[in-house]
């Protein structure tokens, strides 16, 4: 079982009751209040779950003489860096990285760290001025696999299906059934409800993405208590 984007909206109205145009048709903002509502859902669950259809690894090029390079524009969470083909490389802060290379113009070598630097330039949505600084600075031209946690296009008209709609339709009924009544101003114990079923929802996922998708059987032997949504 699955939701598409159509099935999705035309069930959170039937279950809301609510088909009113106010609520499903773009506004001045240009954006329907339900769609809304759905992309709220979807960032909810992509925040909280960390979900293995949202990872992806690529490459960095790194210049030798250079101590920094800008992070991948649609990288939300760093997983790891190494070496391409070799060593992983440690996560330190920005101040262990500076003071490890004093000089990184001469402090040169093979790259064993890696922290976040901001440029101190105004953040702009084509660039978020944001890079990986490296230490000691790489002495030759480095090739840096890296992988690390993204957002993927969410549920619209124009987009039917995800990974979310089609693997976690109960996440994801309920995560927008919270957002839309918070937008009709219900009761706080009408949002306690759902988000009861939310809860319960999300922990499922949990379980399913985190625990029972990395812990193959060879390795750890089969679960020997279920893990349940609470």
């Amino acid at each position: 079982m699955g939701l598409t984007y159509d099935q999705l909206k035309q069930n959170v109205q039937d279950w809301l009751e609510n088909s009113s145009t106010s609520f499903t048709t773009a506004t001045g903002s240009g954006k329907a209040p339900i769609d809304l509502c759905i992309e709220l859902a979807e960032l909810r669950i992509a925040k909280e779950v960390d979900l293995t259809a949202f990872r992806k690894v690529s490459t960095l090029s790194l210049t030798g003489g250079t101590a920094t390079v800008a992070v991948p524009s649609d990288m939300v969470i760093p997983r790891y860096l190494r070496i391409q083909n070799g060593d992983f490389l440690l996560e330190k802060d920005e101040s262990f990285i500076k003071e490890y290379s004093k000089n990184p113009s001469t402090d040169t070598g093979t790259v064993r760290y890696y922290a976040l630097n901001q440029t101190g330039t105004t953040y702009t949505s084509g660039n978020r001025q944001t890079n990986f600084l490296f230490g000691p600075t790489p002495a030759l031209a480095t090739t840096v696999e890296i992988g690390y946690t993204i957002r993927v296009p969410g549920l619209s008209s124009g987009n039917q299906n995800t990974y979310l709609g089609d693997n976690a339709p109960d996440a994801m009924l309920y995560g927008t059934l919270i957002e839309a009544i918070g937008y009709m101003k219900e009761t706080p114990q009408t949002i306690e409800l759902w988000q009861g079923y939310y809860n319960r929802a999300i922990q499922t996922l949990a379980n399913e993405e985190q625990v029972r998708m990395r812990n193959d059987e060879f390795r750890n032997g089969e679960l020997k208590t279920m893990q349940r949504g609470q």
